[in-house]
């Protein structure tokens, strides 16, 4: 016989599926959003200087994933950017590109495998948000970010204490 699942578990789940449904399913691209693992190129196909940037202010940082979208509406792509903190802790920022110069929001935990960016315009209007979902060993989480000025803001999340 099945034991039946504790309700945390059972709502984890359940967010979980809405956020799939919701998002998709595997890349997904919106305004040149592009999701890469450890791309040196912008969506547009040239190199990336903001993973450019990343990789000259954090020598010695392994960049894991990293994906490319507008995220603070100045019609210049930005780049969400997952990076090896240590062996057991993911953490993840946004470098945006002002006109050719580049600055680094805080930066948050991110999940330690199979990590996601999809971006999203849930509100229907800019800045453009942004959600991360991954995993550390049976934990699931998943957040929705949106920037403001030059701080990721969490909008809502379930299980990244636990994945992170």
């Amino acid at each position: 016989m099945f034991k039946r699942l504790p309700t945390l578990t059972c709502s984890l789940l359940m967010c979980l599926l809405v956020c799939i449904a919701a998002c998709g399913c595997g890349k997904v691209s919106i305004d040149k959003g592009e999701q890469s693992d450890i791309s040196r190129e912008s969506a547009a196909g040239e190199p990336s200087p903001c993973l450019g940037f990343f990789i000259s202010a954090n020598p010695g940082k392994e960049v894991i994933k990293c994906a490319t979208a507008d995220l603070d509406g100045d019609n210049t792509e930005d780049l969400v950017v997952i990076y090896r903190e240590s062996r057991e802790k993911n953490k993840m920022l946004v470098i945006l590109d002002k006109k050719g110069k580049y600055q680094c929001t805080n930066d948050v935990p991110a999940p330690v495998s199979n990590q996601v960016i999809t971006f999203r315009d849930i509100d229907d209007k800019p800045p453009l948000e942004f959600i991360v979902q991954g995993m550390k060993g049976a934990n699931i989480g998943y957040v929705i970010y949106r920037v403001e000025g030059v701080e990721l803001e969490d909008l809502f999340g379930e299980g990244m204490k636990d994945c992170c």
